[in-house]
């Protein structure tokens, strides 16, 4: 029997170049060194099975240098054009087919290969980019027969549950693959790359249970649940995961690994000041999807790809880790902006930030939202767009304390314009959620303009605004186009920075001198914690009153949560049953006052 050395490489090894610059501190992606060449390859010159042993390939190499690309047609097509004219790299189209040449010019770069089967994908994907290996079914073999390519291990003989048991040391805690093996051509190559675990089970699963809570925290996770997105996305973040949905991505190992600066055509910082108007800014939805970026949404008619861009001003959403996952297509996308005297194209941060989180239930957001500020520099995005269960401004103040972010527009997860159009200020940032949803089920293109048309036209006024987010799925460039045809003269429509710009100039003032207070559980028996949105030291005095207007007084302990939260614990244990007024006083003699009810 021959015994083999096999080198675990952890990542931090495998990444432990001297590219700190190429990402920002804490960033969960990993990074290997720049490319000056790649050989090109379609997918329809190849069976599947030889072009998931190439993906794994495409992987492994990639943790030295990228070499190999796929060009599987819409937008991975514009991106390698984009790569040889704007980057200087090189291109090879001669491994056309040749399965067994691209094997053999590679073959000194693996340690050897995995044998798998349908039921063992996932598994070999994952001891595929531990192991430094290939996978090959047995099928294949014979293809092989002549490579230097030696047997390491067999898939069939793992159970994830066991792989995960015995490699659970050197798996990345950072990443997640959460990927169906029916989609085994996706994803796989960034598995690999990045040594992560690949898996695919139910989200109640003892499996799926495990494998979220060995993660670090800002910990990302890479697919799709194609199940139930809330569920997905709440048990991830209750594990402090970032979900980002990816599940039909191709070529993140190599595009992750190509450097440039990433800058937006224009940011508007000034606006056209109307009297007697209603303004509205429309804001594309699922640019957090970001294996549609990577996809349809550059060459579709429907989005990016419509030849009418630039008629009227549109947002679209699109995910901060675009500029480490892809640097050079955010960078794409930007420069394809419209921007004319009918029309802008503005990209806003899509939600939660990184990625899809619900910020409520997120116990880590003020770290995430430091993370989220240097992404969003680096992005040159100034806007987040939040998607939660929970609007209150406890919640959303971390993102509003970040230099880089300037705004929020506010979607309830329920129903994205719950709020209906509602505008508040903290940190002197507004906090913008939809009013209308173009959207299926909800507002259509002639309900919307009917809508619109009959609003209050008063910029000094949150009725005065209207923020639509549209389903991407539903609408398009075209359906919007139609829609402002319909508009009367009196309504402005604008780009998201000239729609927050506006906002913050006619309204900010309005929302000053407020002490934002919330208290919990209400009604009362034992205790009551009162939270202030300030640091302790702003507390000047705090007063009870009973219903009859007299002085109470209840034990209280003041805890500084930190630097914007305090929490006040009060004894109400020691207070009759009825109706009480608590009266909080900061140092700018500014009073905010709530209502408690003891049981």
């Amino acid at each position: 029997m021959k015994y083999y050395l096999i080198l675990l490489l952890i990542p931090s090894i495998l990444f432990g170049q001297n590219n700190t610059n190429q990402r920002i501190n804490n960033s969960p992606y990993p990074f290997s060194s720049q490319i000056d060449s790649l050989i090109v390859i379609y997918d329809s010159d190849f069976s599947e099975d030889e072009l998931f042993t190439i993906e794994i390939l495409q992987g492994q190499l990639a943790k030295n240098k990228p070499i190999i690309y796929r060009d599987i047609g819409t937008g991975s097509s514009i991106w390698i054009e984009d790569l040889k004219e704007n980057y200087n790299i090189k291109t090879d189209y001669n491994y056309a087919g040749d399965f067994i040449g691209i094997l053999s010019r590679f073959e000194s770069d693996v340690n050897g290969y995995i044998l798998y089967d349908n039921n063992s994908i996932s598994t070999a994907i994952s001891l595929c980019g531990i192991l430094n290996a290939i996978a090959i079914t047995e099928e294949q073999l014979e293809d092989i027969k002549d490579l230097d390519i030696i047997f390491l291990d067999d898939a069939r003989n793992y159970t994830l549950e066991s792989l995960l048991e015995e490699y659970s040391d050197v798996l990345n805690e950072r990443i997640i693959i959460y990927q169906n093996p029916n989609k085994r051509l996706f994803l796989a190559d960034y598995s690999v790359f990045t040594e992560s675990i690949n898996f695919f089970d139910s989200l109640r699963s003892d499996l799926t249970t495990s494998i979220f809570s060995r993660m670090k925290t800002h910990s990302i996770l890479l697919g799709a649940s194609e199940d139930d997105e809330y569920q997905t996305v709440k048990k991830a973040t209750d594990n402090l995961i970032i979900t980002q949905m990816a599940d039909y991505a191709v070529n993140l190992s190599t595009l992750t690994n190509i450097n440039t600066e990433i800058s937006q055509n224009y940011h508007e910082i000034n606006f056209n000041d109307f009297e007697s108007v209603h303004t509205v800014c429309f804001v594309m939805t699922d640019g957090d999807n970001i294996q549609w970026l990577l996809n349809w949404f550059y060459t579709d008619n429907r989005w990016f790809g419509s030849e009418k861009r630039g008629q009227i001003d549109i947002g679209w959403t699109i995910s901060p880790a675009l500029s480490e996952l892809a640097p050079t297509v955010m960078q794409k996308l930007y420069t394809e902006s419209a921007h004319t005297d009918e029309g802008r194209d503005y990209f806003i941060a899509a939600p939660s930030g990184l990625g899809y989180i619900f910020p409520e239930k997120y116990t880590s957001l003020e770290s995430y939202c430091y993370l989220l500020n240097d992404f969003m520099v680096k992005s040159d995005l100034n806007i987040v767009n939040i998607i939660g269960n929970d609007e209150s401004n406890l919640t959303l103040y971390p993102y509003l304390i970040q230099d880089a972010i300037k705004g929020i527009f506010y979607y309830d997860y329920s129903k994205y314009s719950k709020l209906n159009g509602q505008i508040t200020f903290y940190n002197d940032k507004p906090i913008i959620c939809a009013r209308y949803n173009l959207w299926g089920g909800f507002e259509s293109p002639s309900t919307l303009v009917e809508k619109i048309n009959n609003a209050p036209k008063d910029p000094y006024s949150e009725e005065g605004y209207s923020l639509i987010p549209v389903h991407n799925w539903s609408y398009s460039v075209d359906t919007l186009i139609k829609i402002v045809e319909g508009f009367d003269e009196n309504i402005n429509v604008v780009a998201p920075d000239e729609f927050l710009n506006l906002i913050s100039s006619k309204l900010s003032n309005r929302e000053e001198n407020i002490v934002e207070l919330s208290n919990y559980p209400n009604p009362t028996n034992h205790h009551l914690t009162l939270e202030f949105l300030g640091y302790y030291e702003e507390i000047k005095a705090i007063e009870i009153y009973n219903i009859q207007g007299q002085n109470i007084n209840i034990p209280y302990s003041i805890e500084p949560i930190n630097s914007y939260l305090t929490k006040i614990r009060f004894n109400t244990e020691v207070i009759e049953a009825g109706t009480y007024f608590i009266s909080l006083i900061n140092t700018n003699d500014i009073t905010g006052k709530t209502t408690i009810i003891k049981n």
